[in-house]
């Protein structure tokens, strides 16, 4: 061994070790490509993702390891091994099929990629009732649930072309329909954790599973909504840390983190139901299965949409809120005109005033007897007889 690779590392390696640590996982294998000289264009396409937003997950990178250039990246991915950094894209074989034999040349092509409406179907036929079922327990609605899903359908129809290349088109469907469903702008829970909270009573668990399930989907919502997206995606789903950080566009050990305290917070609330001890062994495996009873009991069998209805919506669905928007700014514009050239609501809405003259003539009554059938007029000192 050479005496560079046993020589410790100087003070500022060490202070570009910790800055690195903050990537996410995300963050890290585009800083690992683009350091391995691939072009923006080639990163999206690797990633799944657009170039605008690789561009902008890159320029977060580098702005946390205070680099600018590609030979400065280079030199920040050198100080971690290439797999801490640019993870494996695809799931990692299983022993069986690494220990089977080679297959000839002939059965070795690559089968040809599924065409984006097959896939859209099988979206529509398999996953939606799974996503449904995952999707109520952060909404705690089954109607919310099914439309947050189905507009996440309807998006990944508009853009079946880049989800039916990514390697797991269901897992795009499912981050949409959890971002619609903890939108911040429609209820569902406390939006971050706060330092200063109120202790809350235990919520009681009766007798009968329906009662538990909704003691269960209780605590549930008293839970932040990032917590509770964390803990469905590693308990609910099964997903780990790592897989769960980048569904959620966080560190690993952040992900983790929203996971111990979404148990803790449960542990506390329904002790009954799972256990007063999130670290005892097993804690997972039963929450895990409380959160697929209570799902499958409240969603057991959602209709499953029409595909080309589906299609329909989301192409019209864009186009009739954009409509919607322009005349309203349309006719906005047009009462700012009306009412700046003098044709404001009051003029419209305003009496007419009595035509009565000051100074009436000899037949109207002021300066003389009256007309038949008129006005007598005003009489005023100022009017000559």
């Amino acid at each position: 061994m050479s005496p560079a690779t046993t020589a410790p590392p100087q003070p500022a390696d060490r202070r570009l070790l910790g800055l690195l640590r903050l990537l996410t996982p995300r963050e890290a294998r585009l800083l690992a490509r683009f350091a391995a000289g691939e072009d923006i264009d080639a990163i999206a396409r690797a990633l799944g993702t657009t170039p605008g937003t690789a561009r902008t997950q890159l320029h977060r990178a580098m702005r946390k390891l205070g680099v600018r250039t590609r030979a400065q990246a280079v030199a920040a991915t050198d100080l971690l091994p290439s797999t801490a950094l640019a993870p494996p894209l695809t799931p990692p074989t299983a022993p069986a099929a690494q220990a089977a034999p080679a297959a000839p040349a002939a059965s070795a092509a690559p089968a040809p990629a599924p065409a984006p409406a097959d896939v859209f179907r099988e979206l529509c036929a398999t996953a939606h009732t799974r996503l449904v079922q995952q999707t109520y327990l952060l909404t705690g609605g089954r109607r919310r649930a099914t439309r947050c899903v189905r507009r996440a359908l309807a998006a990944a129809s508009r853009r079946r072309r880049e989800v039916s290349a990514l390697a797991d088109p269901e897992a795009w469907v499912r981050a949409y329909a959890f971002e619609a469903a903890l939108s911040p702008w429609r209820p569902g829970g406390p939006r971050r954790a706060h330092r200063l909270q109120l202790p809350r009573p235990r919520i009681g668990t009766g007798p009968t599973d329906r009662r538990r399930d909704r003691a269960l989907l209780k605590a549930l919502r008293r839970l932040p909504r990032p917590q509770r997206r964390a803990l469905v995606l590693h308990d609910g789903l099964g997903l780990s840390a790592a897989e769960v950080a980048v569904e959620v566009e966080s560190s690993t050990a952040a992900a983790e983190g929203r996971v111990r305290a979404a148990r803790a917070a449960l542990a506390r609330s329904v002790p009954d139901l799972v256990g007063p001890d999130p670290q005892a062994p097993g804690f997972g495996e039963g929450l895990s299965a409380l959160l697929h009873r209570a799902a499958v009991a409240a969603c057991p069998a959602p209709r499953d949409p029409r595909p080309g209805l589906v299609r329909v919506t989301g192409r019209l669905r864009p186009g009739l809120v954009t409509g919607a928007a322009g005349l309203l700014t349309l006719a906005m514009g047009a009462a700012v005109v009306g009412t700046l050239a003098g044709n404001g609501p009051a003029g419209y809405f305003r009496p007419p005033s009595p035509a009565l003259p000051l100074c009436s003539a000899v037949g109207t009554g002021s300066a003389g007897p009256a007309a038949p059938g008129g006005s007598p007029g005003l009489r005023s000192l100022w009017c000559n007889p």
